[in-house]
């Protein structure tokens, strides 16, 4: 019983050392940055950059920069809306690497029917459990003062279901 005492301390410890050292490697040479929401992607940039969105519009989009990713390389998003105590996780996606490449993207698609809560959003960009990267936006009323929208045809936007990525790819 004795051993078991000194054993089982060292056993745990060893194995909450292991998953250290796998979240250290899991970012280790990797950047996410650049971070920048949007209306869309265009030609692998963000169309339509803003940190201000209306209630009615969907989907938003957040589009990174990537350095050091490899194929096979996980990331994460998860979506918070901040107004509530402690934050609200909303939706959560992964999409796994598959060529080399230097930007990627993830969206979030509202339910037919839906708006957007007003309010203060973030965005965490994950590798394992490593935050590699987050971003801010808000949603807000906005007054237009009687100047229409510019219309955006679906050839011009990239579009996809719901927290699903259309592309994300790293080097």
């Amino acid at each position: 019983m004795r051993r078991l005492a000194v054993i089982l301390p060292l056993v745990i410890g060893a194995i909450a050392l292991a998953g250290v050292a796998a979240d250290a490697r899991a970012g280790q040479g990797i950047r996410l940055f650049d971070l920048t929401t949007a209306h869309g992607v265009v030609d692998e940039k963000p169309f339509r950059p803003a940190q201000v969105f209306a209630p009615d519009d969907d989907p938003v989009y957040v589009w990174y920069r990537a350095d050091g990713c490899t194929v096979g390389t996980t990331i994460r998003s998860i979506w918070f809306y901040l107004e509530t105590d402690p934050p609200q996780r909303f939706s959560e996606a992964a999409v796994t690497v598959d060529r080399p490449d230097n930007w990627g993207q993830f969206n979030f698609r509202l339910a037919p029917g839906r708006q957007w809560r007003v309010g203060r959003y973030r965005i965490e960009l994950r590798i394992g459990d490593a935050l590699m990267a987050e971003t801010d936006f808000r949603v807000a009323v906005v007054q237009t003062a009687g100047i229409p929208a510019a219309s955006t045809s679906e050839s011009q936007v990239s579009t996809c279901r719901e927290s699903r990525p259309t592309r994300s790819s790293g080097r």
